[in-house]
Protein backbone atom coordinates (compact mmCIF):
# COMPACT_ATOMS: atom_id res chain seq x y z
CA UNK A 1 0.00 0.00 0.00
CA UNK A 2 1.38 3.42 -0.99
CA UNK A 3 1.60 5.93 1.88
CA UNK A 4 0.66 9.36 0.57
CA UNK A 5 2.36 12.44 2.08
CA UNK A 6 0.28 14.26 4.67
CA UNK A 7 0.49 17.61 2.91
CA UNK A 8 -1.77 16.28 0.14
CA UNK A 9 -4.65 16.44 2.61
CA UNK A 10 -4.69 20.20 2.12
CA UNK A 11 -6.38 19.68 -1.26
CA UNK A 12 -9.58 18.05 0.08
CA UNK A 13 -9.49 20.28 3.19
CA UNK A 14 -9.48 23.55 1.24
CA UNK A 15 -11.90 22.09 -1.27
CA UNK A 16 -14.35 21.23 1.51
CA UNK A 17 -14.00 24.63 3.18
CA UNK A 18 -14.65 26.44 -0.09
CA UNK A 19 -17.64 24.17 -0.70
CA UNK A 20 -19.32 25.04 2.60
CA UNK A 21 -18.47 28.72 2.02
CA UNK A 22 -20.24 28.70 -1.32
CA UNK A 23 -23.06 26.66 0.21
CA UNK A 24 -23.69 29.62 2.52
CA UNK A 25 -24.08 31.99 -0.43
CA UNK A 26 -26.26 29.42 -2.20
CA UNK A 27 -28.59 28.84 0.77
CA UNK A 28 -29.05 32.57 1.40
CA UNK A 29 -29.78 33.22 -2.29
CA UNK A 30 -32.35 30.45 -2.37
CA UNK A 31 -33.92 31.78 0.83
CA UNK A 32 -34.49 35.17 -0.80
CA UNK A 33 -35.67 33.57 -4.07
CA UNK A 34 -32.70 34.87 -6.06
CA UNK A 35 -32.21 32.85 -9.25
CA UNK A 36 -29.09 30.66 -8.97
CA UNK A 37 -27.99 29.56 -12.43
CA UNK A 38 -25.06 27.39 -11.28
CA UNK A 39 -23.65 26.01 -8.04
CA UNK A 40 -20.22 24.52 -8.72
CA UNK A 41 -17.32 22.86 -6.97
CA UNK A 42 -13.91 23.41 -8.54
CA UNK A 43 -12.48 26.07 -10.79
CA UNK A 44 -14.62 26.71 -13.90
CA UNK A 45 -12.01 25.29 -16.26
CA UNK A 46 -13.41 22.91 -18.93
CA UNK A 47 -14.20 20.14 -19.07
CA UNK A 48 -17.04 19.90 -16.57
CA UNK A 49 -17.00 16.44 -14.97
CA UNK A 50 -20.58 16.46 -13.74
CA UNK A 51 -23.50 18.74 -14.54
CA UNK A 52 -27.02 18.09 -13.27
CA UNK A 53 -29.87 20.57 -13.68
CA UNK A 54 -32.60 20.69 -11.05
CA UNK A 55 -35.23 23.38 -10.53
CA UNK A 56 -33.44 25.89 -12.70
CA UNK A 57 -29.98 25.43 -11.18
CA UNK A 58 -27.04 23.60 -12.72
CA UNK A 59 -25.06 21.65 -10.10
CA UNK A 60 -21.53 21.18 -11.44
CA UNK A 61 -18.24 19.56 -10.55
CA UNK A 62 -15.11 20.66 -12.43
CA UNK A 63 -11.87 18.73 -12.70
CA UNK A 64 -9.73 21.27 -10.80
CA UNK A 65 -10.76 20.83 -7.12
CA UNK A 66 -9.58 24.28 -6.06
CA UNK A 67 -12.37 26.64 -5.20
CA UNK A 68 -15.98 26.85 -6.19
CA UNK A 69 -18.59 29.42 -7.05
CA UNK A 70 -22.26 30.34 -7.08
CA UNK A 71 -23.47 32.09 -10.22
CA UNK A 72 -26.48 34.33 -9.61
CA UNK A 73 -28.75 36.03 -12.12
CA UNK A 74 -28.09 39.74 -12.49
CA UNK A 75 -25.29 40.23 -9.99
CA UNK A 76 -24.84 43.74 -11.41
CA UNK A 77 -27.95 44.17 -13.58
CA UNK A 78 -31.23 44.68 -11.63
CA UNK A 79 -33.56 44.28 -14.63
CA UNK A 80 -34.38 40.60 -13.99
CA UNK A 81 -37.08 40.18 -11.29
CA UNK A 82 -35.11 37.40 -9.57
CA UNK A 83 -31.72 39.05 -9.88
CA UNK A 84 -29.27 39.62 -7.04
CA UNK A 85 -28.90 43.33 -7.84
CA UNK A 86 -32.67 43.86 -7.56
CA UNK A 87 -32.77 42.81 -3.91
CA UNK A 88 -32.78 45.16 -0.94
CA UNK A 89 -29.55 46.33 0.70
CA UNK A 90 -30.11 44.02 3.67
CA UNK A 91 -30.74 40.91 1.56
CA UNK A 92 -27.65 41.48 -0.57
CA UNK A 93 -25.46 41.98 2.51
CA UNK A 94 -26.85 38.76 4.02
CA UNK A 95 -26.09 36.80 0.84
CA UNK A 96 -22.56 38.20 0.70
CA UNK A 97 -21.67 37.42 4.33
CA UNK A 98 -23.47 34.05 4.40
CA UNK A 99 -20.37 32.28 3.10
CA UNK A 100 -18.24 33.51 5.98
CA UNK A 101 -21.07 32.74 8.39
CA UNK A 102 -20.98 29.10 7.25
CA UNK A 103 -17.20 28.99 7.70
CA UNK A 104 -17.60 30.28 11.25
CA UNK A 105 -20.49 27.94 12.04
CA UNK A 106 -18.65 24.81 10.92
CA UNK A 107 -15.97 25.03 13.67
CA UNK A 108 -18.72 25.23 16.29
CA UNK A 109 -19.87 21.78 15.19
CA UNK A 110 -16.33 20.38 15.05
CA UNK A 111 -15.29 21.65 18.48
CA UNK A 112 -18.61 20.68 20.05
CA UNK A 113 -18.20 17.10 18.86
CA UNK A 114 -14.55 17.15 20.00
CA UNK A 115 -15.50 18.23 23.54
CA UNK A 116 -18.29 15.65 23.72
CA UNK A 117 -15.98 12.77 22.75
CA UNK A 118 -13.28 11.45 25.12
CA UNK A 119 -10.24 13.69 24.71
CA UNK A 120 -6.99 14.26 26.55
CA UNK A 121 -6.86 17.28 28.84
CA UNK A 122 -4.17 18.71 31.09
CA UNK A 123 -5.40 18.14 34.64
CA UNK A 124 -2.47 19.87 36.22
CA UNK A 125 1.23 19.90 36.90
CA UNK A 126 3.83 22.36 38.11
CA UNK A 127 4.48 25.74 36.48
CA UNK A 128 8.25 26.06 36.24
CA UNK A 129 10.16 29.29 35.42
CA UNK A 130 12.63 28.58 32.62
CA UNK A 131 14.13 32.08 32.32
CA UNK A 132 13.74 35.59 33.70
CA UNK A 133 13.86 38.80 31.64
CA UNK A 134 16.47 41.33 32.81
CA UNK A 135 15.11 44.39 34.66
CA UNK A 136 11.61 42.89 34.68
CA UNK A 137 9.29 42.82 37.73
CA UNK A 138 10.17 39.15 38.17
CA UNK A 139 13.91 39.88 38.09
CA UNK A 140 13.54 42.72 40.61
CA UNK A 141 11.44 40.43 42.85
CA UNK A 142 14.20 37.80 42.86
CA UNK A 143 12.83 35.13 40.53
CA UNK A 144 15.37 32.56 39.40
CA UNK A 145 15.27 29.97 36.58
CA UNK A 146 14.05 26.70 38.01
CA UNK A 147 11.63 28.29 40.50
CA UNK A 148 8.16 26.76 40.61
CA UNK A 149 5.14 29.09 40.86
CA UNK A 150 2.67 27.52 43.27
CA UNK A 151 0.07 30.24 43.85
CA UNK A 152 -1.11 33.75 43.03
CA UNK A 153 -2.58 35.65 45.99
CA UNK A 154 -3.24 32.32 47.67
CA UNK A 155 -4.92 30.78 44.62
CA UNK A 156 -3.30 27.47 43.67
CA UNK A 157 -1.76 27.39 40.18
CA UNK A 158 -1.36 24.09 38.30
CA UNK A 159 -1.36 25.18 34.62
CA UNK A 160 0.26 27.96 32.62
CA UNK A 161 -3.18 29.18 31.55
CA UNK A 162 -4.21 29.65 35.16
CA UNK A 163 -1.07 31.69 35.82
CA UNK A 164 -1.59 33.90 32.75
CA UNK A 165 -5.25 34.54 33.64
CA UNK A 166 -4.44 35.28 37.29
CA UNK A 167 -1.68 37.74 36.36
CA UNK A 168 -3.90 39.50 33.78
CA UNK A 169 -6.48 40.12 36.50
CA UNK A 170 -3.81 41.85 38.61
CA UNK A 171 -2.16 44.09 36.00
CA UNK A 172 -1.10 47.37 37.60
CA UNK A 173 -1.73 46.08 41.12
CA UNK A 174 0.45 44.38 43.67
CA UNK A 175 0.26 40.59 43.63
CA UNK A 176 1.85 37.91 45.82
CA UNK A 177 3.23 34.77 44.21
CA UNK A 178 4.05 31.65 46.17
CA UNK A 179 7.25 29.91 45.00
CA UNK A 180 9.19 26.75 45.57
CA UNK A 181 12.76 27.68 44.96
CA UNK A 182 14.90 25.83 42.45
CA UNK A 183 15.79 22.32 43.60
CA UNK A 184 19.22 22.55 41.93
CA UNK A 185 22.08 24.51 43.45
CA UNK A 186 25.35 24.80 41.51
CA UNK A 187 24.32 21.83 39.42
CA UNK A 188 23.63 19.51 42.38
CA UNK A 189 20.02 18.38 42.97
CA UNK A 190 18.66 19.17 46.42
CA UNK A 191 16.72 16.61 48.44
CA UNK A 192 12.99 17.45 48.74
CA UNK A 193 13.19 17.97 52.52
CA UNK A 194 15.65 20.82 51.94
CA UNK A 195 13.52 22.63 49.36
CA UNK A 196 12.80 26.27 50.19
CA UNK A 197 9.34 27.81 49.89
CA UNK A 198 9.08 31.54 49.48
CA UNK A 199 6.66 34.29 48.49
CA UNK A 200 7.42 37.41 46.47
CA UNK A 201 5.42 40.53 45.68
CA UNK A 202 5.48 42.36 42.37
CA UNK A 203 3.31 44.51 40.10
CA UNK A 204 2.49 43.05 36.63
CA UNK A 205 2.97 45.54 33.80
CA UNK A 206 0.21 46.64 31.45
CA UNK A 207 2.57 47.37 28.55
CA UNK A 208 5.76 45.28 28.77
CA UNK A 209 8.72 46.84 26.91
CA UNK A 210 9.76 45.68 23.44
CA UNK A 211 13.52 45.84 23.46
CA UNK A 212 15.73 45.65 20.39
CA UNK A 213 18.66 43.26 20.73
CA UNK A 214 21.94 45.11 20.08
CA UNK A 215 25.66 44.51 20.50
CA UNK A 216 26.18 47.73 22.51
CA UNK A 217 23.34 49.26 24.51
CA UNK A 218 22.99 53.03 24.12
CA UNK A 219 19.41 53.36 25.35
CA UNK A 220 18.28 51.03 28.14
CA UNK A 221 14.66 52.01 27.54
CA UNK A 222 14.54 50.53 24.05
CA UNK A 223 17.56 48.21 23.79
CA UNK A 224 18.97 45.10 25.45
CA UNK A 225 22.37 43.49 25.04
CA UNK A 226 22.71 40.23 23.15
CA UNK A 227 24.04 38.46 26.27
CA UNK A 228 21.08 39.50 28.43
CA UNK A 229 18.59 38.77 25.66
CA UNK A 230 19.93 35.25 25.15
CA UNK A 231 19.79 34.59 28.88
CA UNK A 232 16.04 35.04 28.47
CA UNK A 233 15.62 33.50 25.00
CA UNK A 234 18.59 31.70 23.44
CA UNK A 235 17.14 32.05 19.92
CA UNK A 236 17.32 35.85 19.92
CA UNK A 237 19.91 37.50 17.68
CA UNK A 238 21.05 41.07 17.07
CA UNK A 239 18.23 43.05 15.45
CA UNK A 240 15.47 40.89 16.95
CA UNK A 241 12.87 42.24 19.36
CA UNK A 242 12.76 40.77 22.86
CA UNK A 243 9.12 40.41 23.89
CA UNK A 244 8.13 39.95 27.50
CA UNK A 245 4.98 39.19 29.40
CA UNK A 246 3.43 41.17 32.24
CA UNK A 247 5.93 39.91 34.84
CA UNK A 248 8.84 38.93 32.56
CA UNK A 249 9.23 35.16 32.84
CA UNK A 250 9.18 32.27 30.41
CA UNK A 251 7.30 29.32 31.84
CA UNK A 252 6.50 25.69 31.14
CA UNK A 253 4.76 22.70 32.68
CA UNK A 254 6.66 19.90 34.43
CA UNK A 255 5.24 16.65 35.78
CA UNK A 256 2.06 17.11 33.73
CA UNK A 257 -0.99 15.06 34.65
CA UNK A 258 -3.02 14.06 31.60
CA UNK A 259 -6.49 12.57 31.76
CA UNK A 260 -9.48 11.98 29.51
CA UNK A 261 -12.61 14.04 29.72
CA UNK A 262 -16.03 14.20 28.05
CA UNK A 263 -18.49 17.06 28.25
CA UNK A 264 -22.29 17.12 27.89
CA UNK A 265 -23.62 19.17 25.00
CA UNK A 266 -24.66 22.09 27.26
CA UNK A 267 -21.00 22.43 28.25
CA UNK A 268 -19.49 21.49 24.88
CA UNK A 269 -21.30 24.21 22.90
CA UNK A 270 -20.14 27.12 25.13
CA UNK A 271 -16.65 25.61 25.20
CA UNK A 272 -16.58 25.55 21.39
CA UNK A 273 -17.61 29.23 21.22
CA UNK A 274 -14.92 30.08 23.77
CA UNK A 275 -12.35 28.20 21.69
CA UNK A 276 -13.33 30.17 18.59
CA UNK A 277 -13.22 33.43 20.55
CA UNK A 278 -9.72 32.57 21.75
CA UNK A 279 -8.70 32.05 18.12
CA UNK A 280 -10.03 35.55 17.33
CA UNK A 281 -8.07 37.04 20.24
CA UNK A 282 -4.91 35.12 19.35
CA UNK A 283 -5.20 36.21 15.71
CA UNK A 284 -5.72 39.86 16.64
CA UNK A 285 -2.83 39.83 19.11
CA UNK A 286 -0.61 38.24 16.46
CA UNK A 287 -1.53 40.86 13.85
CA UNK A 288 -1.01 43.81 16.20
CA UNK A 289 2.31 42.35 17.38
CA UNK A 290 3.40 41.82 13.77
CA UNK A 291 2.53 45.43 12.89
CA UNK A 292 4.36 46.90 15.86
CA UNK A 293 7.44 44.71 15.46
CA UNK A 294 7.36 44.68 11.64
CA UNK A 295 7.46 40.90 11.62
CA UNK A 296 5.30 38.12 10.21
CA UNK A 297 2.48 37.52 12.74
CA UNK A 298 2.22 33.90 11.60
CA UNK A 299 0.52 34.39 8.25
CA UNK A 300 0.96 31.55 5.79
CA UNK A 301 0.08 30.89 2.18
CA UNK A 302 -1.00 27.62 0.56
CA UNK A 303 2.51 26.16 0.80
CA UNK A 304 2.78 27.00 4.49
CA UNK A 305 -0.67 25.57 5.21
CA UNK A 306 0.23 22.36 3.37
CA UNK A 307 3.46 22.11 5.39
CA UNK A 308 1.53 22.65 8.64
CA UNK A 309 -0.88 19.89 7.61
CA UNK A 310 2.06 17.54 7.09
CA UNK A 311 3.36 18.41 10.57
CA UNK A 312 -0.05 17.86 12.17
CA UNK A 313 -0.40 14.42 10.57
CA UNK A 314 3.13 13.28 11.41
CA UNK A 315 3.37 14.70 14.96
CA UNK A 316 -0.20 14.71 16.29
CA UNK A 317 -2.05 12.14 14.21
CA UNK A 318 -4.74 12.16 11.56
CA UNK A 319 -7.50 12.89 14.09
CA UNK A 320 -6.08 16.38 14.68
CA UNK A 321 -6.66 17.24 11.02
CA UNK A 322 -10.31 17.89 11.87
CA UNK A 323 -9.30 20.56 14.36
CA UNK A 324 -6.85 22.06 11.86
CA UNK A 325 -9.71 22.16 9.34
CA UNK A 326 -11.85 24.01 11.87
CA UNK A 327 -9.10 26.56 12.51
CA UNK A 328 -8.61 27.10 8.77
CA UNK A 329 -12.37 27.54 8.42
CA UNK A 330 -12.28 30.32 11.01
CA UNK A 331 -9.42 32.00 9.13
CA UNK A 332 -11.29 31.73 5.82
CA UNK A 333 -14.40 33.21 7.41
CA UNK A 334 -12.47 36.16 8.88
CA UNK A 335 -10.48 36.89 5.73
CA UNK A 336 -13.50 36.88 3.43
CA UNK A 337 -15.38 39.57 5.37
CA UNK A 338 -12.43 41.97 5.36
CA UNK A 339 -13.39 45.16 3.46
CA UNK A 340 -10.92 44.52 0.65
CA UNK A 341 -11.77 44.46 -3.09
CA UNK A 342 -12.37 41.00 -4.59
CA UNK A 343 -13.38 39.61 -1.19
CA UNK A 344 -16.96 39.31 0.04
CA UNK A 345 -16.30 42.14 2.47
CA UNK A 346 -15.17 44.34 -0.41
CA UNK A 347 -18.44 43.69 -2.24
CA UNK A 348 -20.36 44.53 0.94
CA UNK A 349 -18.59 47.91 0.94
CA UNK A 350 -20.05 48.72 -2.48
CA UNK A 351 -23.53 47.68 -1.36
CA UNK A 352 -23.27 49.90 1.72
CA UNK A 353 -21.87 52.71 -0.41
CA UNK A 354 -25.02 52.46 -2.53
CA UNK A 355 -27.09 52.84 0.65
CA UNK A 356 -25.05 55.90 1.73
CA UNK A 357 -25.57 57.43 -1.73
CA UNK A 358 -29.32 57.11 -1.41
CA UNK A 359 -29.71 54.17 -3.78
CA UNK A 360 -27.33 55.38 -6.48
CA UNK A 361 -25.10 52.48 -7.54
CA UNK A 362 -21.45 52.70 -8.37
CA UNK A 363 -20.92 51.97 -12.05
CA UNK A 364 -20.68 48.17 -12.57
CA UNK A 365 -17.68 48.81 -14.82
CA UNK A 366 -15.91 50.77 -12.07
CA UNK A 367 -16.77 48.18 -9.41
CA UNK A 368 -15.48 45.35 -11.62
CA UNK A 369 -12.23 47.26 -12.20
CA UNK A 370 -11.73 47.81 -8.46
CA UNK A 371 -12.30 44.11 -7.74
CA UNK A 372 -9.91 43.15 -10.54
CA UNK A 373 -7.16 45.32 -9.06
CA UNK A 374 -7.90 43.89 -5.62
CA UNK A 375 -7.66 40.37 -6.97
CA UNK A 376 -4.26 41.14 -8.51
CA UNK A 377 -3.04 42.51 -5.18
CA UNK A 378 -4.27 39.37 -3.39
CA UNK A 379 -2.45 37.14 -5.86
CA UNK A 380 0.75 39.13 -5.34
CA UNK A 381 0.32 38.89 -1.56
CA UNK A 382 -0.18 35.12 -1.73
CA UNK A 383 2.96 34.89 -3.88
CA UNK A 384 4.93 36.78 -1.20
CA UNK A 385 3.53 34.53 1.53
CA UNK A 386 4.47 31.48 -0.53
CA UNK A 387 8.03 32.74 -0.87
CA UNK A 388 8.19 33.30 2.90
CA UNK A 389 6.76 29.80 3.43
CA UNK A 390 9.44 28.24 1.24
CA UNK A 391 12.23 30.11 3.06
CA UNK A 392 10.77 29.07 6.42
CA UNK A 393 10.66 25.42 5.34
CA UNK A 394 14.23 25.55 4.02
CA UNK A 395 15.36 26.93 7.40
CA UNK A 396 13.64 24.05 9.16
CA UNK A 397 11.17 26.32 10.98
CA UNK A 398 7.73 25.13 12.02
CA UNK A 399 4.34 26.83 11.87
CA UNK A 400 3.17 24.85 14.88
CA UNK A 401 5.67 26.31 17.34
Amino acid sequence: MIALPGWLLIVPILGFLVLIHELGHFAAAKLFRIRVTEFAFGLPVPPRLIGVSWRGTLYSVYWLPFGGFVRLVGEEDPTHPESFARQSILKRVVVLVAGSAMNLAFPVVVFTVFFMLPHDVLLGGEVRVSSVAPSSPAAEAGFRPGDTILSVDGRKIVTTEELVDAVKDKVGRSVELGLRRSSVITGIPVSPEFMVFDSVTLVPRLNPPRLTVVAVVTDTGTQVSLKEAQSYDRELEIGDTMLQGAIGVRIGIINPKIGQKTAPIWEAVPASFMTIWNVFVFTWDGITEGVTTRSNPGLAGPIGIAHATEEVVSELGISWVFQLTALLSISLGIVNVLPFPALDGGRVVFVLLEWVRGGRRVSPKMESLVHLVGFAVLVAFIALLSYADIMRILKGESLLR
